[in-house]
Parts: C-alpha cells; sequence; structure tokens
C-alpha cells in the first residue's frame, strides 16, 4: 500500500509527464532521515536559485534545535525558507501552474499532502526597448515588455502612490493568462470598476492565445461589423500612468507589450504621447493638424470626385479641380485600385526584411506610380489626391482606426458614384451611425465623452494643449 507522500509523487509526476516531458526538472533529495522532492521548469528558473532552496533545506537537517517546533509545513517554510514570496497549498492545479509559469515546487515527506510553491520566477524577457509605432523626440525612450510582472513594476517606479492599485486574474482554461487591472482608488469609477470586475472574472475560454486582442474579444463578445475601435492601446509606461492619473483603467496582460486603455472616446485619438513632451503652443497646432489629417482622409477623395463628376456646379476658383484631360479607365476604378494597391504595398513592406523595405517603398511609391501614368492606366490627378489621403492616413498610429477611416472613405466614394453630391451627405450619417454603435463594456457608453455627456473644460483640453500648473 502506498503512503500518502507516494500517492502526492504518483499524482505530480503523472501531472507533470516525468519524465517523458522535456524541459520539467525532478530532483530528489534528503533533509535528514525524510525524503524531498524539487520540481521546476527548466529556462524560468536559474540552477542557482534551485541551489540557495536545497542548501536552506539541508540546514534543517544540521540545526540543532529550530525556534519553535516544525510540526508543520507552514511552520518548516517559516524556519528554512528565506524566498519572501512563497505559497503552500494542496491542490494539484495550483502546485502545477506554478511550475509552469516560473516557481519552485517543493514537496516534503514530512507534509505529504501539500506543496510549497517558491515564487523566484526569471522570466525570459527582451529589453526595455522605445516602441516602434509610439516613439517621441523627448522623454523617456522606454516600453512595455511581454513579461506581467515587469510591466507592473514600471508602473509602480512611475507611479509610487498608496492609492494605485493592481488586481490579478487568471484567465484561460489551458493557458491561465494573468491580467492585471490598475487603477487608482479615489480617482476611477467605483461602478464602472465593479463592473469590469464582474466581466473579468465572467469570462471563460480555453486561452488568450494572442494577448490583449484575444482578451478584447472575450470582454467584448458582441459581433459587429463596425470597424472603429473600441480599445485605446499604448505601449509606453508613461502614457498609461498619465491616463491612470486622468481616471481610467489599464488592462495588463501577459505576453503582451501594450496596456489596454479603458474608457475610450473617439476624441482620445487626437492627442498622442508626443504632445506633451513639446511646448504647448506647437502641440496645439499639430493636435488642429492632426484633427484636420483625419477629415482629410476620409473626406479629400469623395468631395475631390463628386467635384470632377459635376463640375457645372463649380465655382469659378476651385475650377483647377477638374481634369486636364479625358480619362481613359473610370476615375472610381482607378480610386479603388489604388486603394487596394495601398494596401499590398503595406503588407509587402511589413513582410520584407529590414534592409530591402526601403528599397521597395521607393519601388512602389514612385516608380511604379511614374509607369502607371506614363501607360494611361492612371490619371496623374488619381495618384497625387490618393498620396495626399495616404500621408494624412500616417498621421496618426493607430491601425484600426486609420482602416476606420479608409473603409468610411470607401463606403462614401460608393455613395457618391451613386447619388453625387448626397451621397456625401448620406456617408455621413452612416459615419455617425457607425460611431453612436461602437460596442462598449459600460451600458451607457461614453465614446463621443467629452461631448456627450458634455464636459467643456475637458473638451477644451483634448483641442488645446494646456500648461502644467502647480
Amino acid at each position: 500500500m502506498q503512503s500518502p507522500y507516494e500517492i502526492t509523487l504518483s499524482a505530480l509526476d503523472n501531472l507533470f509527464s516525468v519524465p517523458d516531458n522535456f524541459g520539467i526538472v525532478r530532483r530528489e533529495f534528503t533533509i535528514g532521515a525524510h525524503h524531498a522532492v524539487l520540481y521546476f521548469t527548466d529556462g524560468l528558473n536559474a540552477g542557482d536559485e534551485a541551489e540557495h532552496v536545497l542548501a536552506f533545506c539541508k540546514h534543517a537537517e544540521s540545526s540543532d534545535a529550530a525556534p519553535h517546533p516544525i510540526d508543520t509545513v507552514e511552520a518548516f517554510c517559516a524556519a528554512y525558507i528565506s524566498y519572501p514570496e512563497t505559497e503552500i497549498s494542496a491542490d494539484l492545479n495550483t502546485l502545477h501552474t506554478g511550475v509552469m509559469t516560473g516557481c519552485l515546487l517543493l514537496v516534503l515527506e514530512l507534509f505529504p499532502t501539500k506543496g510549497i510553491l517558491i515564487k523566484n520566477r526569471q522570466t525570459p524577457t527582451r529589453s526595455l526597448a522605445e516602441p516602434e509605432h509610439d516613439k517621441v523626440l523627448r522623454g523617456a525612450h522606454v516600453g512595455f515588455v511581454e513579461t506581467l510582472p515587469l510591466n507592473c513594476a514600471m508602473i509602480r517606479r512611475l507611479l509610487p502612490d498608496p492609492h494605485l492599485m493592481m488586481k490579478r486574474y487568471s484567465i484561460g482554461q489551458y493557458s491561465r493568462t494573468g491580467v492585471v487591472m490598475c487603477y487608482m482608488r479615489g480617482s476611477a469609477d467605483e461602478k464602472y470598476l465593479s463592473f469590469l470586475d464582474k466581466k473579468l472574472n465572467s469570462i471563460h475560454t480555453d486561452s488568450l492565445s494572442l494577448g490583449t486582442q484575444s482578451l478584447a474579444e472575450c470582454l467584448v463578445k458582441r459581433r459587429t461589423w463596425n470597424p472603429f475601435p473600441y480599445f485605446r492601446y499604448t505601449e509606453r509606461p508613461d502614457s498609461a500612468v498619465a491616463s491612470l492619473v486622468e481616471g481610467s483603467i489599464i488592462l495588463l496582460c501577459e505576453n503582451a507589450p501594450q496596456a489596454m486603455i479603458l474608457p475610450v472616446s473617439i476624441f482620445s485619438y487626437l492627442q498622442e504621447t508626443n504632445d506633451f513632451y513639446i511646448a504647448p503652443f506647437t502641440a496645439t497646432y499639430l493636435r488642429l493638424l492632426r484633427l484636420f489629417s483625419f477629415l482629410c482622409a476620409i473626406y479629400l477623395i469623395p468631395v475631390w470626385y463628386a467635384a470632377v463628376m459635376h463640375t457645372a456646379h463649380l465655382p469659378h476658383w476651385l475650377s483647377f479641380l477638374e481634369l486636364t484631360e479625358p480619362s481613359v479607365f473610370p476615375i472610381l476604378a482607378q480610386l479603388i485600385l489604388i486603394e487596394l494597391a495601398v494596401d499590398a504595398l503595406k503588407l509587402a513592406s511589413m513582410n520584407t526584411p529590414t534592409a530591402l523595405s526601403n528599397s521597395l517603398s521607393v519601388i512602389g511609391g514612385l516608380i511604379l506610380g511614374d509607369f502607371a501614368v506614363q501607360t494611361g492606366l492612371f490619371m496623374p490627378e488619381t495618384i497625387l489626391y490618393m498620396a495626399v489621403v495616404s500621408i494624412a492616413h500616417f498621421t496618426q498610429h493607430n491601425y484600426e482606426l486609420g482602416y476606420a477611416f479608409k473603409y468610411t472613405r470607401v463606403m462614401m466614394l460608393l455613395l457618391t458614384a451613386v447619388l453625387g453630391w448626397w451621397g456625401i451627405a448620406v456617408g455621413t450619417i452612416v459615419l455617425i451611425v457607425f460611431l453612436i454603435t461602437v460596442p462598449a463594456l459600460e451600458e451607457k457608453p461614453r465614446y463621443f465623452y467629452p461631448l456627450i455627456p458634455f464636459n467643456g473644460k475637458a473638451l477644451y483640453r483634448l483641442f488645446f494643449r494646456q500648461r502644467k500648473m502647480k
């Protein structure tokens, strides 16, 4: 008949599939006259850390007497485990998850029904390099990484305030991915916090394999064709901290170098981190220019197409919009083809080695465009206006918002081809409907805040950068 210690080891061996499971280390040793086993994952723990644990445990057999009787696993842990963060559990799933995430698991023959998890994780991580798509001219050149504890530590370093709260969740039946909700107690909306807490606890999925994107899809399960983003992301700790101070809530996800900012408003995309590292006057100019670029990305092509198709209604001072020569290929087809060509060029640039990406951009942007005009396939005007729209597209860094503008522009272009100038009005109405129906977590969406509900000071601060006051 097996002893409780042998039963526990047999269950753990089956759970870890040792010795067949590569990377799971099982180390047997003795403490005095009693046996013990240490489990850990190779690569998530350094060898010297396991050696320290063994040394402290070996100290138990050489000690003449302990300050208190060692009659429980808690007493043993307090007397001979020097690591500050430990957990004692009898649940096999908890012990398995701990080892898989970098903990050391110690099982003692003296206390066979419980295991000691020593949380000395050493997760492999990359350097804290500045995010590629969220750079600043001044300020800290550091960004989030794929390691959750390190991301939390960077936020705490920048915001050492007792009101900063972080609550951890484990989501995913298989992955058990760590998710941390960060907020400032007293500044964040308590009702929204309670709602988000229930939402996170109610997620039932197999894994969060794609980090923040999988988490976003689990939070908003409503199926929709709305292209506008309903989450805002940042890869910068300083930007995340600024949002926390303003009362926002931050969600950090394991294996994702971004922070999700909640709640989100369409007007929040008018500002970027770089605005707060330059003078207020220049930052205000850039925000207004960004707003103009947003409008240009949506309306420039439909308005120009309506103008060239209905030249009789053009005033004399807009006569330069008229085509200089007849078009061999339909203008609408030219515009659609260029839209597709720009996206194909983006895909090609993403999949091209870095050393060749600049050459590809030159070939695609200059040579192919010039050849298309010379062969008569495209007109110079269509190339020019689509180039202006492409520049306007790159004035904002949110990937999803850029494609939302593209879909809205194409929809408005098709409506203009059918309804003329009225197509722009109908397209504007559809755009407003898109913005109103963006999926939201809360019962009362605040996608138009601070316009709806109206907050004049907050709206003014979005358009005009304010000086930092005492």
